[in-house]
């Protein structure tokens, strides 16, 4: 676990994850406020598998929309959730090697391009938002790929 300890000490590693939390909770609350938008009942504690579902069930995503924001929580997930997991062995690793994790930069690479794809998404959810309360049409896709 020497790994994790390393990680967790170096501050730009923890910023950096610090970062993808904001993010994706940004989105979570962009895309709650779509839903509800788009007359699609939520609950206001729906997290981001939830809220994908969703956008899923109620076709306001296409099959490639699904498949990007599918990745987009996996990779959070993986990030925010599973790091210790993954450096004491508790799950496989599918996403990146410990290897890749246990290199600082390498993560904060990952971690910033994540946070880059979570913002750069978000501001889409915004535009379909300020589209929607200007009284654009309700059902359309939340974006095409």
């Amino acid at each position: 676990m020497k790994t994790y300890e390393i990680l967790r000490e170096d501050t730009d590693c923890c910023a950096a994850l610090g970062r993808i939390m904001l993010a994706g909770a940004q989105l979570e609350t962009n895309l709650r406020v779509f839903l509800t938008l788009n007359g699609v009942k939520i609950k206001a504690t729906s997290t981001l598998g939830g809220l994908v579902q969703k956008l899923r069930e109620h076709a306001l995503l296409s099959d490639n929309g699904y498949n990007i924001m599918l990745n987009l929580k996996l990779q959070r997930n993986y990030l925010t959730h599973s790091l210790y997991d993954l450096f004491a062995k508790q799950i496989d690793e599918h996403l990146m090697s410990r290897e890749e994790l246990a290199d600082v930069g390498l993560l904060e690479e990952r971690a910033s391009l994540l946070e880059q794809n979570l913002n750069g998404l978000t501001k889409i959810v915004e535009m379909r938002i300020a589209e929607l309360q200007g009284g654009g049409p309700i059902g359309e896709l939340l974006f095409r790929p």
